[in-house]
C-alpha cells in the first residue's frame, strides 16, 4: 500500500479504488483456507459507482471480510483507536477509512455532516 499511495494521491484521491483492490485480495486470501463464501442477491445491491449505506451487525468477526467480497469500494466508519493498530490501522489510514472518536460530538459532527437524500440504504 505504501508503494502505491502517491500514485493514488495524484490519481484517485477520494475513492482509493488500488488500496481497496488489495483490501480485497489480502480478505479472499485471508478467508480461502478457512471458509466457502458465497454471496446471495448480489444483483439487488445498487452499482458499484453508486452511493450506499453498507450496515454491518457484527454477527462474527467475519463481517468486515464479507463487505470486501461484495467488489464495491467503500469506507468504514471505525473508533479512532483501530487506526493505532500496527498493518490493519495503517491500511485503514492508507485507504481513507474514517477516524471517529467515540465521545467526542464534534469529531461525529465532522464526518456525519453526510447527505443522506442521495444514498441508498442496503
Amino acid at each position: 500500500m505504501l508503494l502505491i499511495q502517491p500514485f493514488v494521491l495524484v490519481f484517485d484521491k477520494h475513492r482509493r479504488k488500488a488500496q481497496h483492490f488489495i483490501n480485497k485480495i489480502w480478505a479472499n486470501l485471508t478467508i480461502f483456507f478457512f471458509y466457502k463464501a458465497e454471496i446471495e442477491g448480489l444483483e439487488n445491491l445498487p452499482g458499484p459507482d453508486e452511493p450506499a449505506v453498507y450496515v454491518s451487525n457484527h454477527q462474527s468477526f467475519l463481517d468486515i471480510y464479507s463487505l470486501f467480497l461484495l467488489g464495491r469500494p467503500f469506507k468504514f466508519i471505525s473508533k479512532t483507536s483501530n487506526f493505532l493498530i500496527p498493518i490493519i490501522g495503517w491500511s485503514m489510514y492508507l485507504t481513507g477509512h474514517v477516524p471517529l472518536r467515540r465521545m467526542d460530538t464534534r469529531s461525529q459532527m465532522v464526518y456525519f455532516s453526510f447527505e443522506f437524500s442521495s444514498a441508498h440504504f442496503v
